[in-house]
């Protein structure tokens, strides 16, 4: 299939293990009219090699831009779109892989809508089970980009990722990865961009393969939890999305949503997660992100507009904020034998 340019952009960073595999999904592509632009975060094994031996063969129109040194996924990702030509724009991490029709499907249907950014269904694979789970999919496309957070909203569609996407290149004019934050860029970067556009599309078919390496279980029950400073910049993120969806979108529904999704009801399930782990030490410095003056703000605002839906929630957002003591021991003593 011919048609505009589309850059597809891979950060990779001491990929060597899977590489390959997503560089020959990519070249594989039934799309012709494609820009492949390989950005190497600094990596110290044979990721570099192995991507210039494979690109080099592929016949496609190819980049590689070196980073000397690490300096993070949305360094590499903005660096990547700074130097695209293409009309069009998709991401894809360097240990996933889109099916052979990604790229056509997503194109065909932001060329028929007009539309800012359009996105498919995908599936998780979990190496450690070799099995696949199928993420939320609609069962028609919808039109606005309102009506695509309304049924986020309802808590029936993920929007949260940016690699089952395509973007208009105009639209990410506006918005740039945040190269200050080391946990949740992507999910401050979709929403920017969904709060941002005109006009919103779906493909409503399986197209991309997301690998999630991670067992599925939370951070508080393993030995590498994140420093109160990495929960800071989730919180960040998070606050970030929100301030922008409730600038540019309308709906109350949708504001309120993003106010609790993004901030209050996070910290409320973290906290009470980590009480009844035992685990007091993570708990304390959970506890230390609320010294900080906006995301205290946002929470007591947030729970305040659901007060005569749910008066128990902001009564836990105030105790966990001026009484983080009694809010632990009452979520400890509930811990499971």
């Amino acid at each position: 299939m011919k048609g505009k340019l589309v850059s597809i952009i891979i950060p990779t960073y001491n990929g060597e293990k899977f590489i390959e595999k997503t560089l020959c999904a990519v070249i594989e592509q039934d799309y012709e009219d494609l820009e492949i632009i390989l950005v190497n975060d600094g990596s110290t094994d044979n990721t570099l090699r192995i991507s210039e031996e494979i690109l080099k063969k592929s016949g496609r129109v190819f980049m590689i831009i070196n980073h000397e040194k690490n300096r993070g996924v949305s360094s590499a990702r903005n660096d990547g779109f700074n130097a695209s030509h293409g009309e069009y724009v998709c991401f894809c991490d360097s240990d996933d892989w889109p099916q052979k029709n990604f790229v056509s499907e997503l194109y065909k249907e932001i060329e028929d809508k007009k539309a800012d950014l359009v996105f498919c269904g995908f599936e998780y694979f979990n190496p450690k089970g070799n099995d696949y789970k199928t993420g939320m999919l609609l069962e028609k496309s919808l039109g606005t980009p309102e009506d695509y957070l309304c049924e986020w909203s309802k808590n029936k569609l993920e929007l949260w990722s940016i690699w089952n996407y395509i973007f208009n290149k105009d639209l990410l004019n506006k918005i740039k990865f945040p190269e200050d934050l080391n946990r949740n860029e992507d999910i401050e970067f979709i929403f920017k961009a969904i709060a941002l556009s005109s006009r919103m599309s779906s493909v409503n078919k399986i197209l991309f393969t997301y690998v999630d390496h991670e067992i599925h279980q939370s951070l508080i029950f393993t030995s590498d939890r994140p420093h109160h400073k990495d929960f800071v910049q989730e919180k960040t993120a998070g606050l970030r999305a929100a301030r922008c969806i409730i600038r540019n979108i309308k709906n109350k529904r949708i504001k309120n949503y993003a106010l609790k999704e993004f901030i209050a009801d996070r910290i409320l399930t973290q906290c009470k997660l980590t009480a009844r782990a035992g685990d007091r030490e993570y708990y304390d410095r959970i506890i230390k992100t609320l010294r900080h003056k906006k995301i205290r703000e946002v929470m007591l605002c947030s729970t305040a507009k659901f007060f005569l839906w749910r008066p128990d929630w902001f009564f836990k957002c105030l105790m966990l904020i001026y009484a983080p003591g009694l809010y632990y021991r009452r979520y400890s003593s509930r811990k499971k034998k």
